[in-house]
């Protein structure tokens, strides 16, 4: 530690895991204290992640909602603050970093999963190696806490392989034409409704249908604690009251929650637009039910919508092209950090022993072990046999929820073995269903 004073030292309230550079001041924000210094700090936190995403700067009332789902979600949130210049208040972080435990379904079960979010630094602080200090921190605190991996969406491409993440799921953006073009097949009713349901009443329903859509969807992550203010009514882009959005529920022949979905209507130029804002359902039928129910609004011409990238819709509907995929990006991206419990959560496709060796320069996964699978799921043990196949940590959290199958990554040189080998690996790792994950943070 330096000689000189800590600027903190005056009001350590609001403060943990207090560590003074000679230029920075890295601590943990204490959200369950309420001393003026602590909020002073909250409020520089939540300024910087604003500024760092080119959002407006908060008003007192997206304070409060975003702290109270920061605390409902039991949110980590740390930084780095500069010592102050020309008199210039510090209580701006220059870098920030948070994360919140939640839960990912790997496809054979639902496991802890470390999510990161509210990463940046600022324009004045760059290439100093401050981001780099804070992940591989957080990361060494995931292993800590027995949580198998971590999982991050990231606004840019090129950041978060060099930590072992790698890309895990994608997301379409879909337009979907519904004019007399859409028409679904002929299918059995099964005895479900649609409701149109107000914000007011619809969290219940939402968290319902949720629970049921994140136990059965591989690559599904537990949602926020802002998810729930969304749905009552709140816009977190605009920091005040929603009247335009739309809630409509999916109940089945019991009356119980299966979809919902989530739109308010647009009309940029002279197309009236349905833009959809969140569908989740947990039956095929559900998903289906509420695409009709969308595209029986009247006065609108199309429907956008975030979707998966393989969606049964497009083979339910008599005439595919009014369903025309408009882009596709990367959504979720998983780093393992517990190779033998991360690789017995997720499914197997055929029965067989293959030895694998990940690297990782991080340490966290590196490792060989012997996959041993039998009718979907396997033991996995370490050894010191000569692996069959190589893969790094990113390459393995690539492969992970099963969006990207083994043959390309090969092709790339990303994962090495004898073409026996390779064959066998992929008969083992590459299976249905395709992941989907509709949570954003």
């Amino acid at each position: 530690m330096p000689s000189a004073p800590n600027p903190f030292d005056s009001a350590r309230h609001g403060w943990l895991a207090v560590e003074v550079t000679d230029e920075l001041t890295f601590a943990t924000l204490d959200l369950d204290d309420e001393s003026p210094d602590r909020t002073a700090r909250v409020n520089g936190w939540l300024d910087a992640i604003l500024r760092g995403f080119h959002q407006s700067q908060p008003n007192e009332g997206f304070r409060e909602e975003w702290l109270a789902a920061a605390r409902a979600d039991r949110a980590v949130i740390r930084g780095a603050w500069a010592t102050p210049v020309a008199g210039l208040s510090n209580e701006v972080p220059v870098a920030t970093f948070g994360h919140l435990v939640k839960t990912m379904n790997a496809g054979a079960e639902t496991m802890p999963a470390w999510m990161i979010t509210d990463v940046t630094v600022a324009p004045t602080h760059r290439r100093r190696g401050l981001m780099r200090r804070l992940m591989t921190e957080n990361l060494e605190a995931a292993v800590a806490a027995d949580v198998p991996a971590a999982v991050l969406t990231a606004s840019e491409g090129a950041i978060y392989q060099r930590f072992g993440f790698g890309p895990a799921t994608r997301e379409s953006r879909v337009r979907v034409e519904t004019s007399s073009r859409f028409r679904l097949r002929e299918r059995a009713d099964d005895g479900g409704q649609v409701a149109i349901v107000p914000s007011g009443e619809a969290w219940p329903f939402v968290e319902k249908v949720f629970a049921r859509h994140h136990e059965l969807t591989r690559g599904s992550v537990g949602r926020p604690g802002y998810y729930e203010s969304w749905v009552k009514g709140y816009d977190w882009e605009e920091m005040s009251e929603d009247r335009k959005q739309r809630i409509a529920v999916r109940l089945d022949a019991d009356g119980a929650p299966d979809g919902f979905v989530v739109y308010a209507m647009k009309r940029p130029g002279d197309v009236t637009e349905v833009a959809v804002r969140d569908l989740v359902s947990a039956t095929p039928a559900a998903h289906l039910a509420l695409w009709q129910f969308l595209a029986d609004i009247d006065l609108a011409e199309v429907v956008t919508a975030a979707a998966p990238v393989v969606d049964h819709l497009t083979h339910a509907l008599v005439n595919h092209r009014v369903r025309r995929v408009t882009a596709i990006q990367d959504h979720l991206w998983v780093r393992i950090l517990d190779l033998v419990v991360s690789l017995e959560a997720r499914p197997w496709f055929s029965d067989d022993s293959l030895v694998l060796r990940v690297e990782d320069s991080l340490g966290h996964a590196d490792g060989t072990v012997r996959i041993d699978a039998t009718g979907g799921r396997a033991t996995i043990a370490s050894t010191s046999d000569e692996p069959d196949v190589t893969l790094d940590v990113e390459t393995l959290g690539t492969l992970y929820l099963g969006d990207v199958s083994v043959d390309p990554l090969a092709q790339a040189g990303r994962i090495s073995g004898s073409d026996e080998a390779l064959r066998r690996f992929a008969a083992l790792a590459d299976g249905s269903p395709s992941p989907h994950c509709s949570t954003h943070f």
